[in-house]
Protein backbone atom coordinates (compact mmCIF):
# COMPACT_ATOMS: atom_id res chain seq x y z
CA UNK A 1 0.00 0.00 0.00
CA UNK A 2 1.52 3.12 -1.07
CA UNK A 3 0.11 6.44 0.39
CA UNK A 4 0.62 10.09 -0.38
CA UNK A 5 -0.65 13.60 2.17
CA UNK A 6 0.20 16.47 -0.04
CA UNK A 7 0.92 19.84 1.12
CA UNK A 8 -1.52 19.77 4.32
CA UNK A 9 -1.90 23.08 6.27
CA UNK A 10 -2.63 24.68 9.24
CA UNK A 11 -3.58 28.40 9.51
CA UNK A 12 -4.09 29.61 12.88
CA UNK A 13 -5.57 33.15 14.03
CA UNK A 14 -5.98 34.36 17.67
CA UNK A 15 -6.52 37.48 19.65
CA UNK A 16 -6.48 38.78 23.43
CA UNK A 17 -9.53 37.23 25.64
CA UNK A 18 -12.15 39.97 26.25
CA UNK A 19 -10.87 42.33 23.82
CA UNK A 20 -12.16 43.60 20.46
CA UNK A 21 -8.80 43.27 18.19
CA UNK A 22 -9.25 42.22 15.23
CA UNK A 23 -7.55 38.20 14.54
CA UNK A 24 -4.16 37.84 13.78
CA UNK A 25 -2.03 35.33 12.27
CA UNK A 26 0.03 33.62 14.53
CA UNK A 27 3.27 33.29 13.78
CA UNK A 28 7.14 32.99 15.30
CA UNK A 29 10.53 34.02 14.78
CA UNK A 30 11.61 30.50 14.56
CA UNK A 31 11.10 27.17 12.45
CA UNK A 32 8.16 25.54 14.40
CA UNK A 33 4.87 23.66 13.46
CA UNK A 34 3.00 25.79 15.81
CA UNK A 35 3.14 28.56 13.65
CA UNK A 36 1.41 27.79 10.32
CA UNK A 37 3.21 25.02 8.89
CA UNK A 38 2.84 22.61 5.46
CA UNK A 39 3.29 19.18 5.45
CA UNK A 40 4.26 16.42 2.50
CA UNK A 41 4.14 13.34 3.82
CA UNK A 42 4.48 9.61 2.26
CA UNK A 43 3.83 5.90 3.30
CA UNK A 44 4.73 2.93 1.82
CA UNK A 45 3.51 -0.22 3.83
CA UNK A 46 3.86 -4.30 2.23
CA UNK A 47 2.65 -7.12 3.90
CA UNK A 48 3.93 -10.60 3.18
CA UNK A 49 2.53 -13.95 4.19
CA UNK A 50 3.10 -17.22 3.95
CA UNK A 51 1.87 -20.12 5.76
CA UNK A 52 0.50 -23.67 5.97
CA UNK A 53 -1.47 -26.39 7.91
CA UNK A 54 -1.76 -29.92 8.23
CA UNK A 55 -4.48 -32.41 10.42
CA UNK A 56 -4.70 -35.75 11.59
CA UNK A 57 -7.21 -37.74 12.47
CA UNK A 58 -7.44 -40.96 14.60
CA UNK A 59 -9.99 -43.23 16.61
CA UNK A 60 -9.89 -42.89 20.57
CA UNK A 61 -11.93 -42.91 23.54
CA UNK A 62 -14.67 -44.62 20.81
CA UNK A 63 -14.53 -41.46 19.18
CA UNK A 64 -12.90 -39.48 16.52
CA UNK A 65 -9.67 -37.28 17.53
CA UNK A 66 -7.76 -34.95 15.82
CA UNK A 67 -4.47 -33.40 16.32
CA UNK A 68 -3.46 -30.19 13.68
CA UNK A 69 0.00 -28.13 13.27
CA UNK A 70 0.87 -25.19 11.52
CA UNK A 71 3.10 -22.61 10.71
CA UNK A 72 2.95 -18.55 9.53
CA UNK A 73 5.29 -16.10 8.34
CA UNK A 74 4.24 -12.74 8.38
CA UNK A 75 6.85 -9.56 7.18
CA UNK A 76 6.33 -5.94 7.72
CA UNK A 77 8.21 -3.31 5.82
CA UNK A 78 7.32 0.26 6.01
CA UNK A 79 8.92 3.36 5.21
CA UNK A 80 7.83 6.71 6.57
CA UNK A 81 9.23 10.47 5.04
CA UNK A 82 7.26 13.75 5.56
CA UNK A 83 8.88 17.29 4.56
CA UNK A 84 7.53 19.76 7.04
CA UNK A 85 8.03 23.69 6.27
CA UNK A 86 7.08 26.62 8.65
CA UNK A 87 6.93 30.59 8.07
CA UNK A 88 8.54 32.85 9.80
CA UNK A 89 8.68 36.62 10.61
CA UNK A 90 11.78 37.85 13.09
CA UNK A 91 10.27 41.18 13.28
CA UNK A 92 5.97 41.75 13.55
CA UNK A 93 3.79 43.29 10.84
CA UNK A 94 0.30 43.74 12.23
CA UNK A 95 -1.37 44.85 9.35
CA UNK A 96 -0.23 42.19 7.50
CA UNK A 97 -0.56 39.57 9.89
CA UNK A 98 -4.14 40.46 9.93
CA UNK A 99 -5.07 40.02 6.44
CA UNK A 100 -7.09 36.99 5.35
CA UNK A 101 -5.70 33.81 4.00
CA UNK A 102 -6.27 34.24 0.71
CA UNK A 103 -4.22 37.06 0.64
CA UNK A 104 -1.79 36.78 3.24
CA UNK A 105 0.76 34.56 1.42
CA UNK A 106 0.70 36.41 -1.37
CA UNK A 107 4.32 36.25 -3.52
CA UNK A 108 5.00 39.53 -2.95
CA UNK A 109 4.25 39.37 1.01
CA UNK A 110 7.50 36.91 1.60
CA UNK A 111 10.86 38.30 1.77
CA UNK A 112 14.56 36.83 3.11
CA UNK A 113 12.56 36.67 6.66
CA UNK A 114 14.80 39.25 8.14
CA UNK A 115 13.86 41.27 10.88
CA UNK A 116 14.23 44.56 8.69
CA UNK A 117 11.88 43.19 5.79
CA UNK A 118 9.19 42.31 8.70
CA UNK A 119 8.17 39.75 5.62
CA UNK A 120 7.43 35.99 6.13
CA UNK A 121 10.17 33.53 6.05
CA UNK A 122 9.54 30.04 4.63
CA UNK A 123 11.69 27.63 6.05
CA UNK A 124 12.23 23.58 6.01
CA UNK A 125 12.11 21.97 9.91
CA UNK A 126 15.43 19.47 9.71
CA UNK A 127 14.33 17.03 11.85
CA UNK A 128 15.50 13.49 10.94
CA UNK A 129 12.74 11.97 13.48
CA UNK A 130 10.45 12.97 10.22
CA UNK A 131 11.65 9.94 8.49
CA UNK A 132 11.71 6.45 9.94
CA UNK A 133 11.53 2.92 8.48
CA UNK A 134 9.76 -0.52 10.45
CA UNK A 135 10.32 -3.91 9.27
CA UNK A 136 8.69 -7.14 11.67
CA UNK A 137 9.04 -10.23 11.00
CA UNK A 138 6.60 -12.74 12.70
CA UNK A 139 6.99 -16.78 13.19
CA UNK A 140 4.47 -18.40 14.72
CA UNK A 141 3.62 -22.22 14.97
CA UNK A 142 1.21 -23.98 16.75
CA UNK A 143 -0.30 -27.12 17.41
CA UNK A 144 -3.58 -28.23 18.57
CA UNK A 145 -5.84 -30.94 19.70
CA UNK A 146 -9.64 -31.62 19.36
CA UNK A 147 -10.44 -34.39 21.80
CA UNK A 148 -13.73 -35.72 22.11
CA UNK A 149 -14.17 -38.19 25.37
CA UNK A 150 -17.60 -39.08 25.20
CA UNK A 151 -20.62 -37.98 23.95
CA UNK A 152 -21.02 -35.45 26.36
CA UNK A 153 -17.50 -33.85 26.56
CA UNK A 154 -15.31 -31.66 23.80
CA UNK A 155 -12.40 -30.11 24.72
CA UNK A 156 -10.30 -28.43 22.14
CA UNK A 157 -6.67 -27.23 23.52
CA UNK A 158 -3.34 -26.54 22.04
CA UNK A 159 -0.24 -23.78 22.49
CA UNK A 160 0.58 -21.06 19.83
CA UNK A 161 4.16 -19.93 19.81
CA UNK A 162 5.10 -16.62 18.22
CA UNK A 163 8.38 -14.93 17.67
CA UNK A 164 8.41 -11.43 16.95
CA UNK A 165 11.53 -9.48 15.56
CA UNK A 166 10.58 -5.91 15.39
CA UNK A 167 13.04 -2.92 14.11
CA UNK A 168 11.40 0.29 13.67
CA UNK A 169 13.31 4.05 13.62
CA UNK A 170 16.54 3.45 11.88
CA UNK A 171 18.66 0.04 10.72
CA UNK A 172 21.95 1.85 11.93
CA UNK A 173 22.47 0.67 15.66
CA UNK A 174 24.30 4.04 16.52
CA UNK A 175 21.32 6.44 15.67
CA UNK A 176 18.99 7.56 18.29
CA UNK A 177 16.13 6.21 16.71
CA UNK A 178 16.88 2.48 16.20
CA UNK A 179 14.86 0.46 18.41
CA UNK A 180 15.04 -3.26 17.61
CA UNK A 181 13.12 -5.69 20.31
CA UNK A 182 12.94 -9.84 20.08
CA UNK A 183 9.84 -11.63 22.05
CA UNK A 184 8.88 -15.24 22.44
CA UNK A 185 5.02 -15.96 23.70
CA UNK A 186 3.76 -18.88 24.39
CA UNK A 187 0.08 -18.82 24.08
CA UNK A 188 -2.11 -21.52 25.07
CA UNK A 189 -6.00 -21.65 24.78
CA UNK A 190 -8.56 -24.36 25.21
CA UNK A 191 -12.51 -24.53 24.80
CA UNK A 192 -14.20 -27.11 26.77
CA UNK A 193 -17.64 -28.27 25.88
CA UNK A 194 -20.26 -30.50 27.80
CA UNK A 195 -23.57 -31.29 26.33
CA UNK A 196 -26.19 -31.25 28.73
CA UNK A 197 -29.38 -32.06 26.25
CA UNK A 198 -29.54 -32.40 22.28
CA UNK A 199 -30.35 -28.46 22.88
CA UNK A 200 -28.31 -27.09 25.36
CA UNK A 201 -24.55 -26.79 26.34
CA UNK A 202 -21.79 -25.30 28.89
CA UNK A 203 -18.30 -23.81 27.55
CA UNK A 204 -15.66 -22.77 29.36
CA UNK A 205 -12.79 -21.35 27.53
CA UNK A 206 -9.60 -19.40 27.89
CA UNK A 207 -6.23 -18.32 25.88
CA UNK A 208 -4.23 -15.90 26.37
CA UNK A 209 -3.32 -13.70 23.73
CA UNK A 210 -1.06 -10.44 22.11
CA UNK A 211 -1.71 -6.58 21.57
CA UNK A 212 1.59 -5.47 19.69
CA UNK A 213 1.75 -1.58 19.16
CA UNK A 214 1.40 -0.38 15.50
CA UNK A 215 4.78 1.20 14.29
CA UNK A 216 3.60 4.88 14.27
CA UNK A 217 3.01 4.55 18.30
CA UNK A 218 7.04 3.79 18.27
CA UNK A 219 8.47 6.00 16.69
CA UNK A 220 9.40 9.74 17.94
CA UNK A 221 7.56 11.34 15.45
CA UNK A 222 5.79 14.37 16.68
CA UNK A 223 2.70 15.41 14.11
CA UNK A 224 -0.27 17.53 14.14
CA UNK A 225 -3.37 16.07 14.54
CA UNK A 226 -6.51 18.31 13.00
CA UNK A 227 -9.09 16.09 14.61
CA UNK A 228 -7.79 16.53 17.99
CA UNK A 229 -6.42 19.81 17.26
CA UNK A 230 -3.36 18.98 19.22
CA UNK A 231 0.31 17.19 17.77
CA UNK A 232 0.77 13.30 18.42
CA UNK A 233 3.69 11.49 19.52
CA UNK A 234 5.11 8.21 19.94
CA UNK A 235 6.73 6.11 22.52
CA UNK A 236 10.15 4.14 21.54
CA UNK A 237 9.68 2.43 25.15
CA UNK A 238 5.79 1.02 24.92
CA UNK A 239 5.92 -2.44 25.78
CA UNK A 240 3.27 -4.90 23.82
CA UNK A 241 0.12 -6.01 25.78
CA UNK A 242 -0.47 -9.51 27.08
CA UNK A 243 -3.87 -10.72 27.79
CA UNK A 244 -5.21 -13.29 30.05
CA UNK A 245 -8.78 -14.46 28.82
CA UNK A 246 -11.63 -16.74 30.76
CA UNK A 247 -15.06 -17.31 29.33
CA UNK A 248 -17.77 -19.04 30.69
CA UNK A 249 -21.21 -19.44 29.31
CA UNK A 250 -24.47 -21.37 29.17
CA UNK A 251 -25.77 -21.85 25.64
CA UNK A 252 -29.52 -23.23 24.85
CA UNK A 253 -30.70 -23.84 21.00
CA UNK A 254 -34.47 -24.24 20.65
CA UNK A 255 -34.31 -24.69 16.93
CA UNK A 256 -32.12 -24.36 13.81
CA UNK A 257 -31.51 -20.45 13.69
CA UNK A 258 -32.49 -20.14 17.56
CA UNK A 259 -29.68 -19.19 20.86
CA UNK A 260 -30.06 -17.97 24.11
CA UNK A 261 -26.95 -17.25 25.52
CA UNK A 262 -25.93 -16.00 28.72
CA UNK A 263 -22.03 -16.05 30.72
CA UNK A 264 -19.75 -14.76 32.65
CA UNK A 265 -16.34 -13.45 31.63
CA UNK A 266 -12.95 -12.30 32.93
CA UNK A 267 -9.40 -10.48 31.61
CA UNK A 268 -6.12 -9.88 32.55
CA UNK A 269 -4.05 -7.31 30.94
CA UNK A 270 -0.82 -6.72 31.21
CA UNK A 271 1.11 -3.37 30.61
CA UNK A 272 -2.26 -2.60 28.21
CA UNK A 273 -1.30 0.14 25.91
CA UNK A 274 -3.75 3.64 26.41
CA UNK A 275 -3.30 7.28 24.85
CA UNK A 276 -2.55 9.95 27.09
CA UNK A 277 -2.49 13.83 27.12
CA UNK A 278 0.27 15.71 28.15
CA UNK A 279 1.30 19.42 27.99
CA UNK A 280 -2.24 21.20 28.83
CA UNK A 281 -4.07 18.90 26.15
CA UNK A 282 -1.69 19.98 23.85
CA UNK A 283 0.59 16.83 23.24
CA UNK A 284 -1.45 13.14 23.56
CA UNK A 285 1.74 10.16 23.73
CA UNK A 286 1.43 6.44 24.71
CA UNK A 287 1.79 4.87 27.64
CA UNK A 288 1.71 1.35 29.46
CA UNK A 289 -0.14 0.96 32.91
CA UNK A 290 1.01 -1.98 34.82
CA UNK A 291 -2.13 -4.26 34.78
CA UNK A 292 -5.64 -3.95 34.09
CA UNK A 293 -8.42 -6.09 34.57
CA UNK A 294 -12.23 -6.58 33.21
CA UNK A 295 -15.10 -8.63 34.04
CA UNK A 296 -18.62 -8.72 33.53
CA UNK A 297 -22.05 -10.40 31.89
CA UNK A 298 -23.04 -10.88 28.53
CA UNK A 299 -26.06 -12.30 27.22
CA UNK A 300 -27.01 -13.14 23.44
CA UNK A 301 -30.75 -13.56 21.56
CA UNK A 302 -31.54 -15.00 18.70
CA UNK A 303 -35.73 -15.60 18.25
CA UNK A 304 -38.06 -16.10 15.42
CA UNK A 305 -41.68 -14.20 15.87
CA UNK A 306 -43.39 -16.58 14.42
CA UNK A 307 -44.95 -18.03 17.62
CA UNK A 308 -47.40 -14.34 16.93
CA UNK A 309 -48.99 -15.35 13.79
CA UNK A 310 -48.25 -11.49 12.18
CA UNK A 311 -44.62 -11.70 13.25
CA UNK A 312 -44.30 -15.46 11.39
CA UNK A 313 -41.58 -13.60 9.59
CA UNK A 314 -39.30 -11.63 11.94
CA UNK A 315 -36.44 -12.31 13.52
CA UNK A 316 -35.24 -10.59 17.00
CA UNK A 317 -31.46 -10.39 17.94
CA UNK A 318 -30.67 -8.61 21.11
CA UNK A 319 -26.72 -9.08 22.66
CA UNK A 320 -25.99 -7.34 25.62
CA UNK A 321 -22.79 -6.83 27.95
CA UNK A 322 -21.99 -5.13 31.29
CA UNK A 323 -18.40 -4.87 31.81
CA UNK A 324 -16.42 -3.46 34.68
CA UNK A 325 -12.85 -2.77 34.47
CA UNK A 326 -10.17 -1.04 36.02
CA UNK A 327 -6.68 0.02 35.50
CA UNK A 328 -3.48 -0.08 37.78
CA UNK A 329 -0.66 2.35 37.55
CA UNK A 330 2.84 2.30 38.44
CA UNK A 331 3.71 4.00 41.12
CA UNK A 332 5.81 7.05 40.85
CA UNK A 333 4.39 8.58 37.57
CA UNK A 334 2.47 11.31 37.10
CA UNK A 335 -0.76 9.05 35.83
CA UNK A 336 -1.34 7.40 39.55
CA UNK A 337 -5.24 7.56 39.30
CA UNK A 338 -5.99 3.63 39.36
CA UNK A 339 -9.58 3.88 40.52
CA UNK A 340 -10.93 4.85 36.67
CA UNK A 341 -11.83 2.22 34.01
CA UNK A 342 -9.50 1.36 31.05
CA UNK A 343 -9.37 3.69 27.50
CA UNK A 344 -12.12 2.62 25.53
CA UNK A 345 -13.82 0.42 27.87
CA UNK A 346 -17.49 0.97 27.96
CA UNK A 347 -19.39 -0.09 30.83
CA UNK A 348 -21.96 -1.79 28.93
CA UNK A 349 -23.59 -1.90 25.18
CA UNK A 350 -26.49 -2.80 23.86
CA UNK A 351 -27.64 -4.23 20.28
CA UNK A 352 -31.03 -4.96 18.97
CA UNK A 353 -31.83 -5.97 15.95
CA UNK A 354 -34.97 -6.74 13.82
CA UNK A 355 -35.07 -8.77 10.96
CA UNK A 356 -38.19 -9.36 8.21
CA UNK A 357 -37.12 -12.08 5.61
CA UNK A 358 -39.48 -13.38 2.44
CA UNK A 359 -37.05 -15.70 1.14
CA UNK A 360 -39.20 -16.86 -1.77
CA UNK A 361 -40.03 -13.27 -3.02
CA UNK A 362 -36.60 -12.13 -2.74
CA UNK A 363 -37.34 -9.82 0.19
CA UNK A 364 -35.53 -8.74 3.27
CA UNK A 365 -35.42 -5.76 5.60
CA UNK A 366 -33.73 -5.24 9.25
CA UNK A 367 -33.42 -2.39 11.36
CA UNK A 368 -30.68 -2.35 14.13
CA UNK A 369 -29.89 -0.18 17.36
CA UNK A 370 -26.71 0.28 18.78
CA UNK A 371 -25.40 1.98 21.88
CA UNK A 372 -22.68 1.95 24.09
CA UNK A 373 -21.90 3.39 27.74
CA UNK A 374 -19.30 6.40 27.77
CA UNK A 375 -15.80 5.46 27.58
CA UNK A 376 -12.43 7.24 28.65
CA UNK A 377 -11.63 8.79 25.27
CA UNK A 378 -8.34 10.44 25.83
CA UNK A 379 -6.52 9.83 29.36
CA UNK A 380 -5.64 12.75 31.43
CA UNK A 381 -2.49 13.17 32.97
CA UNK A 382 -2.63 13.74 37.25
CA UNK A 383 -0.17 14.76 39.40
CA UNK A 384 0.09 13.69 42.89
CA UNK A 385 -1.73 16.54 44.32
CA UNK A 386 -4.49 15.84 42.27
CA UNK A 387 -3.86 18.78 39.40
CA UNK A 388 -3.45 18.13 36.01
CA UNK A 389 -4.89 17.62 32.65
CA UNK A 390 -8.36 16.33 32.97
CA UNK A 391 -9.56 12.84 30.57
CA UNK A 392 -11.43 13.59 28.21
CA UNK A 393 -14.78 11.24 28.10
CA UNK A 394 -17.03 10.21 25.04
CA UNK A 395 -20.19 10.18 25.72
CA UNK A 396 -23.24 7.83 25.26
CA UNK A 397 -24.78 7.64 21.61
CA UNK A 398 -28.08 5.37 20.25
CA UNK A 399 -27.33 4.90 16.55
CA UNK A 400 -30.40 3.44 14.45
CA UNK A 401 -29.37 1.96 10.93
CA UNK A 402 -31.68 0.29 8.61
CA UNK A 403 -31.05 -1.73 5.43
CA UNK A 404 -33.37 -3.12 2.80
CA UNK A 405 -32.84 -5.93 -0.36
CA UNK A 406 -35.30 -7.10 -3.26
CA UNK A 407 -33.88 -9.29 -5.56
CA UNK A 408 -34.80 -9.72 -9.58
CA UNK A 409 -33.94 -12.31 -11.99
CA UNK A 410 -34.31 -15.43 -10.45
CA UNK A 411 -32.52 -14.05 -7.76
CA UNK A 412 -29.44 -12.68 -9.70
CA UNK A 413 -29.32 -9.43 -9.00
CA UNK A 414 -30.06 -7.84 -5.97
CA UNK A 415 -30.75 -4.03 -5.19
CA UNK A 416 -30.05 -3.23 -1.56
CA UNK A 417 -30.55 0.18 0.10
CA UNK A 418 -28.36 1.16 3.23
CA UNK A 419 -29.54 4.45 5.55
CA UNK A 420 -26.89 4.41 8.23
CA UNK A 421 -26.74 6.86 11.51
CA UNK A 422 -30.94 7.69 10.87
CA UNK A 423 -30.33 9.57 14.50
CA UNK A 424 -27.58 11.70 13.76
CA UNK A 425 -27.31 12.40 17.27
CA UNK A 426 -24.19 14.67 17.91
CA UNK A 427 -21.37 12.91 19.36
CA UNK A 428 -19.46 14.80 22.61
CA UNK A 429 -16.18 14.03 23.46
CA UNK A 430 -15.94 16.14 26.90
CA UNK A 431 -14.39 16.72 30.00
CA UNK A 432 -15.70 16.39 33.24
CA UNK A 433 -15.83 19.58 35.73
CA UNK A 434 -15.91 18.91 39.72
CA UNK A 435 -17.20 15.40 41.56
CA UNK A 436 -19.56 14.17 39.06
CA UNK A 437 -19.19 11.67 37.08
CA UNK A 438 -21.47 11.46 34.01
CA UNK A 439 -22.21 13.63 31.45
CA UNK A 440 -23.71 17.26 32.09
CA UNK A 441 -24.36 18.52 28.80
CA UNK A 442 -25.15 22.07 29.92
CA UNK A 443 -21.85 22.41 32.45
CA UNK A 444 -19.03 20.31 30.77
CA UNK A 445 -16.44 21.51 28.76
CA UNK A 446 -16.36 20.08 24.72
CA UNK A 447 -13.55 19.02 23.48
CA UNK A 448 -14.63 18.81 20.70
CA UNK A 449 -17.89 17.21 18.89
CA UNK A 450 -18.98 15.27 15.90
CA UNK A 451 -22.20 15.22 13.82
CA UNK A 452 -21.62 12.38 11.14
CA UNK A 453 -24.80 12.64 9.45
CA UNK A 454 -27.54 10.12 8.28
CA UNK A 455 -25.69 8.39 5.41
CA UNK A 456 -27.61 6.62 2.32
CA UNK A 457 -26.15 3.90 0.21
CA UNK A 458 -27.39 2.24 -2.93
CA UNK A 459 -25.77 -1.08 -4.08
CA UNK A 460 -26.42 -4.00 -6.75
CA UNK A 461 -25.03 -6.89 -7.01
CA UNK A 462 -25.43 -9.51 -9.99
CA UNK A 463 -24.33 -12.89 -9.48
CA UNK A 464 -23.40 -14.92 -12.64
Amino acid sequence: MDGYSPDQRRYVYTRDNGTSNPYAFQIGTTTTPETGSRLFQSLNDYIYTAGGDLAYNFNLFGSKQTVKGGYMLQVKDRLFNAALFANTMPGDNAALRQLPIDQIFAPQNFGDGSAAGRLFGFDAINNRNMRYIGNTILNAGFLQFDNQFSEKLRLVWGLRLEHYDQLVGSVKKWDNRFNNTKQLDYLPGFNATYKLSEKSNLRLSGSQTVVRPELRELVGLTIYDFELNAAVTGEPNLKRTKVSNLDFRYEIYPRAGEVITAGVFYKYFQNPIEQQMREGGALFNFTNPEQAQAYGVEVELRKRLDFIGALKNFTLQANGAYIHSRVKETKGTDNINSNRPMQGQSPYLINLGLMYDLEKQGFNATLLFNQIGRRIYYLGALSFNGDGVPTIWEASRPVLDFQVGQKFLNKKLEVRLNVSDILNKTLYFYQNMGDKTSFQKNDDPYRFSRKYGTTFGLTLNYSL
